[in-house]
């Protein structure tokens, strides 16, 4: 017993040490998987008796103006992944930050002006107004009514900033090379954050961001961010907190959300275009720029996707790796397959025929099953527990490889 309270404080044999954090970490992979394996038995459940048995009233068709999607709701494009958990345990440590509302503020208005001062506003008859139709005709089709500013800028890829009031900023050079079918895909697809959310968590990552190549300032900002009114004190306690104890926590959700708000977003932009041709263009054109053959590129990083996604089912490759690796990068192979693979199955098509679920029959739902809810609800807490668990050891097994090499 002396013996494992020691290798718990950090003492004892570093060897075995290392054997026990690997045992408790196969048990909390068993536990992971077997907990994961009963919420998508109850997702399921749900999902299943809330799709309707026919198109939704006020649904519109492509062929018919469309299409529309009156009261869609995310839960009808996003599907159990494995790195969902960190997304979940991120939006918790957001929405706990104290004093954390007026800092969103605060830098929704910091970014606004950013914008204005560096970028172009695309503005009703100015250059390229032709986006905002674009952007009104998507935000149409997946029901979202407002009014989001768009910027232009050359080179930097397509962002989306702020959180409270966001805004989008198109790069125009990655949209020269696509012909109009195919930016209308980018431009959906740029939009969709605003219909999912993570808006929170990229906020907070770009603040990070900030301090971190500022390091001589660092201390100057949160001293800023304290003299906000009323909030000032706790937010700047509150920063050092999110940049000590949960910093890596949201810097690795950032890059996984990023990824994977790519693949629900390139879904979402497909709905709201009615035709998947140009985003398989468009794929194909991220990659390798403008081709004779795009039809043979397109299948060529269909094949590639297929292989990596599955490299990262089995776990030979780990996804914030490849984020690390090329922050920004489009991925375009991983979304080509994943779009394909989508398409290929049931749900998108029930979706592009008009059977989805929207919010109010899923606030029925929820109303109505309230037992299902909270099973639900226990089921993802307790989920959140393990991988919280398996995080810290998964650290101490890479301290505990260290402490084993020899010195020198």
């Amino acid at each position: 017993m002396l013996d494992a309270f020691k290798r718990a404080l950090g003492g004892g044999d570093p060897a075995a040490r290392r054997v026990d954090l690997e045992a408790e970490r196969a048990r909390l992979l068993e536990g992971i998987e077997d907990r994961r394996r009963a919420l998508e038995a109850l997702r399921g459940r749900r999902l299943e008796a809330l799709f309707p048995s026919g198109a939704v009233e006020g649904f519109v068709g492509p062929e018919a103006g469309g299409p529309r999607f009156p009261g869609l709701d995310p839960i009808n494009l996003e599907e159990d992944e494995p790195q969902s958990w960190a997304v979940a345990v991120a939006n918790r440590i957001v929405d706990g930050f104290p004093g954390g509302e007026a800092l969103l503020s605060q830098l929704d208005r910091t970014w606004a002006a950013y914008a204005e001062a560096n970028w172009l506003r695309v503005v009703p008859g100015g250059p390229h107004g032709e986006l905002l139709a674009w952007r009104d005709q998507v935000l149409a089709a997946w029901d979202v009514p407002r009014d989001v500013p768009l910027y232009l800028t050359q080179g930097g890829g397509h962002r989306v900033y702020g959180c409270k009031a966001p805004f989008v900023v198109l790069d125009l050079f990655a949209l020269a090379p696509l012909d109009e079918d195919e930016r209308r895909f980018v431009v959906a697809s740029s939009l969709g954050p605003l219909f999912f959310g993570y808006l929170r968590i990229f906020a907070f990552h770009r603040l990070m961001e900030v301090l971190d190549k500022m390091p001589s300032v660092g201390g100057l900002v949160a001293k800023g961010l304290g003299l906000i009114p009323v909030f000032g004190h706790t937010i700047s306690r509150g920063l050092e907190l999110a940049r000590s104890l949960n910093d890596q926590l949201i810097r690795k959700t950032n890059l996984i959300a990023g990824v994977r708000q790519h693949v629900l977003c390139d879904r979402l932009a497909v709905l709201a275009l009615g035709d998947p041709a140009p985003a398989r263009r468009a794929f194909a054109k991220i990659a390798v720029g403008a081709q004779p053959a795009l039809g043979a590129v397109d299948a060529q990083l269909v094949a590639q996707g297929a292989a990596l996604h599955a490299r990262l089912e089995q776990g030979d490759v780990d996804l914030q790796m490849l984020s690390v690796i090329g922050p920004g990068a489009p991925f375009a192979a991983y979304r080509a397959h994943r779009l394909d693979q989508w398409l290929a199955g049931d749900r998108a098509d029930r979706l592009r025929r008009g059977f989805f679920v929207t919010r109010e029959r899923l606030a029925e739902y929820r109303r109505a099953d309230a037992a299902l809810e909270e099973e639900l609800r226990l089921h993802q807490q307790r989920l959140l527990e393990l991988h919280e668990r398996l995080t810290r050891v998964e650290a101490d097994l890479l301290r505990a490889a260290a402490a084993e090499e020899p010195a020198g």
